[in-house]
């Protein structure tokens, strides 16, 4: 924390005057340059509108106005903030908490650009090997092959030979001629020796490999000219392939080679005895993306779309009751229905029993065919017409893939398609790269498993190219150097490929170290981009930033610590020291404490949300902040107030929900058990494995349970309990809609029930207008002219597409007829225009509108706007409308929630009134379970899964569970060791 002194020496300020961008009321700031600055305040008090949409915006807004007419127009430009003037800005550079790219081919290593250096090492320095047989394979030219034949067997014996078929089927009698003709008239038939003047008659159906003997030559320097001929023209005739044979080796003389052993060469990057070719040895051939080095099969993917036994067989169901589930939605459900009960018949497989309970021989029969075995068919249509045929059996999932390959309807492609899902491409196995790219390796390495590797193994990888002595980097990360199969396999490079790659392996080691030091250090290379949550792909932003070195830029961030635990969140604040160490000023939007602690400079925005928001209550260092009695978050950080320790944590009687042998991605088949009517934490270090057990295993497996979700969990071997629950739900941060026309009034419910209290007044009565008049998404009352949108875009070659205010409506949605109606004096457009908490008081005697807007204050949305467009909401607001609709709905009798990082984006006052509301939701008898590193919520659980102990291939435990006294005794729990300080 620096202090006033250093504050005097900073090099300018950044001066903001007038700002009223969104709700901020006219603010006049100041904030130090080359300075690490952090925005708080509670959630909608105007931190975002003042640190992204008036300092980012202008600052990039101007730095584009600063390039040619040509290249602006290539460039997404920003609209000019609302302010009077904004003094000593730099550049500025945002790194937001936006996922990355939805593109299935972008992976950790591709965003990083680390994928593009490990391309160019491999072509530099990668050593091909034959997918046959392992072999090493190297190009050669002519006089490389010759100086190393005269090296290996000086004095010996040899017989030159040309290896002119390989594999290939026919007779070859116009080869042999050929051969004769040439002078050629020795040499082996498929390992025999043979006279091409009278060749072996070879079998047309079958496959032969055909050598041609050159020449036989004893060796010395006196005859390098006939050695040389003789291989080239063995070259020639062999496709660039040719072998040596040791036939004579001389007395009293140690050879490697044994006599009649054979070395093969090739000038080409193929594999002299199988022929596994090659193309090039080129950045481009290592790419997935590339035809050249992608898998033929799943063109670079990695995936195939197949049918899931899980989605496809209903396995409760017998084969009389149609227990195949895509058949019974077809015409030919009867047809399909048929063929499988004579099949059954034939094989003496009971029809009559659920699917589960049929012998795994049965089921193979059934679902994979009887191979070339005929069976007897007989059908009967319904006009009384009968015929029978012999054939084989060609098993379901044939049968599904052969209709969905055959269909031309859209309906019938989209209906198959809902029973399939991603698996491991069986051809590259996952990998990506054909097998030939695949086999090539730099220090015993190949590219497919590097990409496996976390980024910690792959920074152990790299370093053990160099060196086996320990660098000092896991001191700094305070970490054991990782050990695996991988690394037990990397051979440190020799001095040549050391002297090519030194470059390319620094820059590889230096990207690898950042990703590390932001606390991603659990990400495997290949993880695909669009499964990164907001904060991993902000972090991967960051470790890129920091790797390019620029100095003299704004940095803009959105609350890194998200997502983090509070064991990495000391690495992430060093390392975004590092910016500011670079000359570069960074402003980050924050509710971190730890952060906050650590700031030069605070800027506290407030005193409370929406239009109660927006004034700067503080500028200033950290006293300044924890001394002021109008800041929310001074009082946290102070003391004065705090989220306190429940007095008694509700005893585990309510039975338990168990998921037993769970091992989807890093899980090591762990049986963890769920208190029912619990509120519970599950937690963990980043990559321990927390997401794969809750969303991606337990979730799924709930609502497919419960609610016949299509969706398909992770692997585990069932769960037990599942009798107690009567309802799931899943409360995420993705969005409640991607269009403008969105927004908490339409997805909660409560725009519905407002425009029927519209459509009741006297005046729609009188005119028949109905709820849907008051509808801007469909024709009737809205505004034709923009469609319902207020506004329309005007596109500017080079400047900001302009949004102009509609001129018919005036950015009031409706026709002036539909505003004349009225209710308590306000228009529908009033109404969207109003905060929930304005909305409240105006509907306070309107039951049913009312329940649903409290329930939005009391998750902590009262600041936000009925109409406020779902794209303009963050993840965290997101996630706490939808967790408001739950709530107002009338509850199941034991409810089951499940909530991944609520506390996203929220203050210390916010966590307050959302740990008040999920309470309360307990205590009326249903569980809440939620993936949290927020230590104040941790506290305030009833239970804790603590998983881990590291991230990636070393978590996937249980370290501990029990109440949040029992994780402070466990030693290995890094999760208790920072808890224990707060209980």
């Amino acid at each position: 924390m620096a202090n006033h002194q250093d504050l005097q020496a900073v090099d300018g300020w950044i001066e903001v005057r007038g700002a009223r961008t969104h709700n901020l009321k006219n603010v006049d700031v100041k904030v130090p340059r080359g300075k690490f600055v952090v925005f708080s305040g509670v959630s909608g008090s105007g931190k975002s509108s003042l640190a992204f949409d008036t300092l980012y915006a202008e600052g990039q807004r101007r730095y584009i106005e600063s390039l040619s007419s040509y290249a602006r127009q290539f460039l997404g430009q920003m609209k000019k903030p609302d302010c009077d003037s904004i003094e000593g800005l730099s550049p500025a550079i945002s790194i937001d908490q936006k996922q990355g790219s939805h593109n299935p081919r972008s992976t950790v290593a591709t965003v990083t650009e680390i994928m593009d250096h490990l391309r160019l090492l491999w072509a530099r320095i990668g050593v091909p090997h034959c997918p046959e047989c392992g072999n090493e394979v190297a190009r050669r030219t002519v006089q490389e092959i010759v100086d190393d034949v005269l090296w290996k067997f000086s004095n010996h014996g040899i017989a030159v030979w040309s290896p002119v078929v390989r594999n290939r089927k026919g007779t070859h009698a116009d080869l042999f001629q050929a051969m004769v003709e040439q002078g050629y008239l020795a040499g082996r038939v498929n390992g025999r020796d043979a006279d091409f003047e009278n060749p072996p008659e070879l079998e047309k159906n079958l496959r032969h490999d055909i050598d041609v003997r050159i020449d036989r030559v004893r060796i010395s320097r006196s005859n390098r000219q006939r050695l040389t001929e003789a291989i080239e023209i063995a070259l020639r005739l062999g496709g660039g392939t040719v072998a040596i044979e040791n036939i004579e080796v001389p007395a009293d003389t140690e050879c490697e080679f044994e006599e009649g052993e054979i070395v093969a060469y090739s000038e080409e990057f193929a594999c002299p005895v199988h022929g596994s070719f090659l193309p090039e040895m080129s950045p481009r051939v290592f790419s997935f993306n590339n035809p050249l080095g992608a898998c033929p099969a799943c063109q670079g993917l990695g995936v195939q779309r197949e049918f899931s036994p899980e989605l496809v067989i209903d396995q409760n169901s017998t084969i009389e009751e149609g227990c195949i589930k895509p058949f019974r939605r077809s015409m030919m459900s009867g047809w399909y229905k048929s063929q499988m009960i004579q099949v059954s018949n034939h094989y003496s497989i009971p029809t009559d029993v659920p699917f589960h309970a049929l012998d795994d021989d049965h089921k193979d029969i059934l679902l994979y065919g009887t191979g070339s075995t005929t069976i007897g068919f007989h059908f009967e249509s319904d006009r009384g017409s009968s015929y029978r045929m012999n054939r084989p059996w060609e098993g379901v999932f044939a049968r599904l893939r052969r209709t969905l390959t055959d269909t031309s309807s859209d309906r019938t492609r989209s209906r198959l398609s809902a029973y399939m899902t991603d698996e491991p491409c069986s051809s590259c196995e996952g990998k990506k790269l054909n097998t030939a790219v695949s086999m090539v390796s730099v220090g015993g390495i190949s590219l497919p498993d590097f990409s496996a590797s976390t980024v910690m193994e792959a920074l152990a990888i790299v370093q053990a190219w160099k060196t086996t002595e320990l660098d000092p980097i896991w001191e700094d990360l305070e970490r054991d150097r990782p050990s695996g199969e991988t690394l037990d396999k990397t051979e440190i490079l020799d001095d040549r490929s050391l002297y090519i790659g030194n470059d390319v392996i620094k820059e590889i080691e230096s990207r690898l170290r950042f990703l590390a030091l932001v606390g991603l250090d659990y990400l495997t290379m290949d993880r695909r981009a669009n499964t990164l949550s907001g904060g991993e792909s902000q972090r991967i932003r960051l470790a890129t930033q920091i790797g390019t070195r620029l100095t003299g830029v704004m940095y803009v961030l959105d609350e890194p610590s998200i997502g983090l635990h509070p064991r990495d969140n000391s690495r992430l604040l060093d390392t975004l020291r590092e910016l500011t160490d670079l000359g570069n000023t960074l402003i980050v939007v924050e509710h971190d404490e730890s952060t906050l602690m650590q700031a030069d400079w605070l800027v506290d925005l407030g005193p409370g949300a929406g239009k109660e928001g927006g004034e700067v209550i503080v500028s200033g260092q950290i006293g300044d902040l924890i001394d002021n009695s109008r800041s929310e978050t001074g009082a946290y950080l102070s003391g004065r107030k705090t989220i306190p320790v429940p007095n008694q944590r509700k005893a585990t009687q309510g039975g338990w929900l168990v998921v037993k042998n769970a091992k989807q991605n890093n899980l090591q088949s762990l049986d963890v058990a769920f208190p029912l009517g619990c509120m519970i934490a599950v937690t963990g270090v980043s990559g321990s494995g927390k997401s794969s057990l809750v969303t991606e295993t337990l979730a799924p497996a709930l609502l497919r349970s419960l609610h016949r979700s299509d969706t398909t969990p992770g692997r585990h071997d069932g769960i037990e309990g599942m009798e107690h629950v009567d309802k799931a739900i899943v409360i995420d941060q993705s969005p409640i809609g991607r269009t403008p026309r969105s927004n908490a009034a339409t997805y909660t419910g409560v725009f519905d029930l407002i425009r029927a209290l519209f459509a009741e007044t006297t005046l729609s009565k009188e005119r028949g207008y109905k709820p849907g008049h008051f509808s801007f998404n469909v024709r009737g009352g809205r505004c034709e002219s923009c469609k319902g949108a207020g506004s329309s875009v005007l596109e500017m070659n080079f400047l900001p597409d302009v949004w102009v205010t509609c001129e018919i409506c005036k950015g009031k949605r409706y026709t002036r007829e539909t505003l004349e109606v009225e209710w308590k004096g306000r228009t529908i457009h009033d109404v969207l225009e109003m905060s929930v908490d304005e909305a409240c008081k105006l509907f306070e005697n309107q039951r049913k509108i009312s329940r649903i807007l409290t329930t939005l204050q009391d998750v902590g949305l009262g600041y936000i706007r009925l109409g406020q467009p779902a794209t303009t909401l963050s993840g965290g607001e997101a996630q706490r409308v939808k967790l408001a609709t739950e709530l107002h709905r009338p509850p199941k009798k034991h409810t089951f929630y499940i909530l991944d990082e609520p506390t996203t984006g929220l203050s210390l006052f916010d966590v307050h009134q959302l740990v008040d509301v999920l309470l309360r939701i307990r205590s009326n008898g249903h569980t809440v379970v939620i993936v949290e590193h927020h230590l104040d919520v941790v506290k305030s659980c009833d239970w804790v899964i603590d998983l881990g102990p590291e991230g990636g291939s070393r978590g996937g435990s249980l370290v501990a569970q029990g109440t949040p006294e029992d994780i402070t005794a466990v030693k290995e729990s890094h999760t208790g060791r920072h808890l224990a300080d707060l209980l």
